[in-house]
């Protein structure tokens, strides 16, 4: 069962760290609000061991100035797309 991993608070709450006790192949996770500052942190992905997707909401990145920031190649979605992530998986986790 696939799972999208939604995280929205800065690094500094390590939410991550807790959601990457639970990852599993095949699941993926999208940074949204202040969960983008994680993509100015290559060695937030560095260290799992798992294969999962990566996304981060364009909007949260152009609002916060960190469209240019996205050291960890993160797939940049719209509202939209978020939308259409939620429903493609077979569940969502908020993380906050």
């Amino acid at each position: 069962m696939s799972c999208l991993h939604t995280i929205s608070q800065s690094p500094s709450r390590q939410l991550l760290d807790t959601c990457a006790s639970v990852l599993e192949t095949g699941d993926a996770v999208i940074f949204i609000e202040d969960g983008i500052y994680y993509c100015n942190q290559k060695e937030s992905l560095a260290e799992f061991k798992v294969e999962f997707q990566v996304y981060s909401l364009v909007e949260d990145m152009n609002a916060r100035g960190m469209l240019k920031r996205n050291l960890i190649d993160a797939e940049l979605v719209n509202y939209q797309q978020f939308v259409e992530l939620c429903c493609e998986y077979d569940k969502v986790v908020s993380w906050f």
